[in-house]
């Protein structure tokens, strides 16, 4: 029988072995991540870089936002899929579009954190958030700060009225407001608590409706994504809220579950319809607008892969452009539903084809397109090299997780692991927690010692 000695040296060794792989896990984490991959090609000459994505056809602009132990950027793809544009001067990037009437220029959302001293006097945190919208052209690098507002949270989108005019969703506020970008004068459009109870959503009032969404209608109505109650709202501008244009129900996650950025596809494009990134369920869904004034689920993908995707983006060609947060990818299918182009990216928030209208403009429902769905709630059935990933016994663990685990629970602490750490990084960490454990109860076996109650009887 092995002696106490040997018993030692193995755990040891297994730990010794365990912390080995870790390491090399953090060592190689630039090929998981890619940030430093990308910011190292950006800092070489135009005629210099590598093409570290396929090609296609237009640019391709990415933002993300950070985790710890990654650098949020905003990255411009060239069609030959070398970096043209690359910015990490900001703790967080999320909304991008294409400025009309330009080729290559492009207005984002970004975000950093201020110390209290340049804080407003009324604000009783230790520091505050500064929310910038940035012009930026990403051949030449020309960039112009067109707005930027302190709150305590981070704006994720805004909407472009006019060349001075800008919607804000207004995360911090839970209020959509339209603001002079030359004279700074704010007027309010819509403030949830007019047609919310605050005892529903998120937290009161750290984070109640998490709104992450808003878009100008060309019929002058605005639609607005409340991540926390489940649903997509429509705003008259006399009428306010339309409650029965209100696409999902707090809850309700058969429909939504904490979706984030919704398109509208207007009826001349085959709707009225909404394509959303239906987060917490991890696919994408479309659905139409009956005749009788209802919704219904048209079409959805989803692969064995897609976790927490956070935007998704029907393009002209009937491809569908869509971002994978914790998955660290965005990708493009088309009309088939197979994967045609993809690139590694951590933790992408939101993408945009440069050569395409913004979010789905131009894009045409799944219905007109006569699209079949491809998954429901992510169980969709995978050939070739996805099904080899699919039966790959770390993959098969990951899945059975994913099932027994709710999905907030899964992808929130994958949102909050540093950058290096995958799944197998994960599971090393377990294996050596059981190891130690194995080897404190032997140890204690071992000794002289022994566990009484401290009840004593009389």
């Amino acid at each position: 029988m092995p002696s106490k000695r040997t018993y030692r040296i193995v755990f040891l060794a297994l730990l010794v072995v365990s912390s080995g792989f870790l390491l090399n896990g953090y060592l190689t984490s630039t090929a998981r991540g890619g940030e430093a991959e990308l910011a190292q090609q950006a800092s070489l000459p135009a005629g210099e870089r590598d093409a570290v994505a396929a090609e296609r056809d237009g640019m391709t602009v990415i933002t993300t936002s950070s985790r710890p132990g990654s650098q949020a950027e905003l990255v411009a793809f060239n069609p030959n899929g070398t970096v043209a544009y690359y910015n990490s001067s900001f703790r967080k990037f999320f909304d991008v579009d294409p400025v009309v009437g330009t080729d290559r220029t492009v207005e984002y959302v970004a975000t950093k954190n201020l110390p209290k001293a340049k804080c407003p006097v009324e604000a009783a945190r230790e520091e505050c958030i500064l929310n910038s919208v940035v012009r930026v052209n990403v051949s030449t690098g020309t960039e112009e700060v067109v707005y930027s507002h302190v709150t305590h949270k981070d704006w994720h989108d805004v909407d472009r009225l006019g060349p001075h005019r800008l919607l804000v969703a207004d995360i911090a506020e839970d209020q959509v407001f339209v603001v002079n970008t030359t004279s700074g004068m704010q007027e309010l459009a819509w403030d949830a608590q007019e047609d919310f109870p605050i005892k529903g959503g998120g937290f009161y009032p750290s984070d109640w409706t998490h709104m992450n969404d808003v878009e100008h209608l060309d019929d002058g109505r605005i639609m607005v994504g409340l991540r926390n109650q489940d649903q997509v709202v429509f705003l008259h501008p006399e009428q306010g809220m339309q409650e029965e244009w209100t696409l999902g129900s707090e809850n309700n996650h058969d429909v939504l579950y904490e979706q984030h950025n919704p398109d509208f596809i207007p009826a001349d494009q085959g709707g009225p319809a909404v394509l959303v990134a239906d987060s917490e369920n991890g696919r994408v869904i479309e659905y139409q607008r009956t005749d009788e004034g209802t919704w219904e689920a048209s079409w959805a993908w989803a692969d064995s892969e897609l976790q927490w995707p956070r935007d998704a983006d029907r393009m002209p060609n009937g491809h569908t452009l869509i971002t994978d947060s914790n998955g660290n990818r965005v990708l493009e299918i088309n009309q088939a539903g197979d994967v045609v182009w993809s690139v590694s990216v951590d933790t992408p928030y939101e993408a945009e084809r440069l050569n395409t209208p913004d979010e789905s403009g131009g894009g045409e429902t799944a219905q007109e397109l006569g699209l079949e769905p491809r998954g429901d709630t992510g169980a969709v059935e995978s050939t070739g090299e996805e099904e080899q990933r699919h039966t790959n016994p770390s993959r098969q663990l990951w899945n059975l997780i994913q099932g027994l685990v709710p999905s907030l629970i899964v992808n929130g602490v994958v949102f909050i692991m540093p950058a290096w750490v995958g799944f197998r990084d994960v599971l090393t960490v377990v294996g050596m927690g059981g190891i130690a454990f194995v080897w404190a109860v032997a140890e204690f076996r071992w000794s002289a010692w022994e566990v009484q109650s401290p009840l004593r009887r009389r």
